[in-house]
């Protein structure tokens, strides 16, 4: 039977090639990671990638976590060379061997054992916190601190021009 989501070759390539940086990332600044990035895809033939994009993946690389462009293509990417992080490496694991064991599936299998079939590689893709709730991304935590940062130095801006106007 042919995997139900065969990988892109390119996204397949992006996986490889953020593999690649996130393995030499580590105490460069998120410049250097981001030119490290545009490198690798240009090296790779493959055309350039969106600011925003390469922000977000440079932001994870940094600090040694590997981007998933997308699952398959992750897949794939991890059979050619090992996920440079342990835990991404066993979904990666645990994803292959429910693609494997869905390629060997019973064909007479009924919608229900296939709904469990996907809901499983599902869970393996995409590790949830407690009730089902995926755990906030560096870049949600990221935004959080500068939205905090940014309030208190209005905070104090606002007290300095209040103590100012009681010295009048």
């Amino acid at each position: 039977m042919q995997s139900p989501t065969p990988a892109n070759p390119d996204r397949v390539q992006q996986q490889l090639a953020i593999f690649d940086v996130v393995r030499r990332a580590r105490g460069k600044s998120l410049a250097e990671v981001k030119t490290m990035l545009t490198k690798a895809f240009a090296d790779r033939g493959l055309p350039r990638q969106p600011d925003l994009w390469v922000d977000a993946v440079a932001s994870e690389a940094a600090y040694g976590k590997p981007y998933i462009v997308d699952l398959p293509a992750a897949v794939a990417a991890d059979s050619i060379t090992n996920a440079p992080d342990p835990k991404v490496e066993e979904i990666l694991r645990d994803r292959r061997q429910l693609r494997s064991e869905s390629d060997t599936e019973d064909p007479e299998a009924g919608p229900a054992t296939k709904a469990a079939q996907r809901e499983a590689i599902d869970d393996a893709a995409h590790p949830r916190g407690g009730a089902g709730v995926r755990p906030l991304t560096l870049l949600g935590f990221v935004a959080a601190a500068a939205a905090i940062a940014l309030a208190a130095a209005a905070a104090r801006a606002a007290l300095r021009r209040s103590s100012r106007h009681q010295g009048r």
